[in-house]
């Protein structure tokens, strides 16, 4: 095991977006809801008693485990670097990859189609843990991007046979 061959700024950006996006997704407002009157009395989405704030964990049952593992990515991208592995990719290609999942998955979830169904989607709206996810995941991406460019001379070649 060698840490001499991590880089410490992008341990900084890869381990800081990770643990901020597992903070987002367990801890932050993702959306906020508006009071109408199906939600006051409890028919309409809400995530609480008297809570006008989801989670990404509370709103997502199957997407919050996806994202949990997601936030993993840069820390087994430092163990692959650490021990040396060899691969047939780039090392942190699949970083990258991981993270553009969670990118499309945040943002359609955010963006395009909003939990809530019916009248009760009126007044959903995104709280500041939403876009702290996504621009964590965006940084996840980055760091596997920047990971995948240190020593690569790749040799350009003319199309057609050798």
């Amino acid at each position: 095991m060698d840490f001499s061959r991590l880089d410490r700024n992008r341990v900084l950006l890869g381990g800081t977006a990770s643990i901020l996006l597992v903070v987002s997704i367990l801890f932050l407002p993702w959306y906020s809801l508006g009071h109408n009157p199906a939600r006051d009395s409890g028919t309409g989405f809400i995530c609480g008693v008297n809570d006008y704030t989801c989670t990404g964990f509370e709103t997502f049952p199957i997407l919050r485990w996806l994202l949990l593992l997601g936030a993993l990515s840069p820390l087994i991208l430092a163990w692959i670097i650490v021990r040396g592995h060899q691969l047939s990719w780039a090392p942190g290609e699949a970083t990258m990859v991981v993270a553009f999942v969670m990118i499309v998955l945040i943002g359609y979830n955010g963006l395009l189609d909003k939990p809530g169904s019916g009248d009760a989607e009126i007044g959903v709206g995104l709280d500041y843990g939403y876009w702290i996810a996504l621009l964590s995941a965006i940084a996840i991406a980055s760091t596997g991007f920047l990971r995948s460019q240190v020593g690569q001379k790749r040799e350009r070649k003319a199309p057609g046979p050798v």
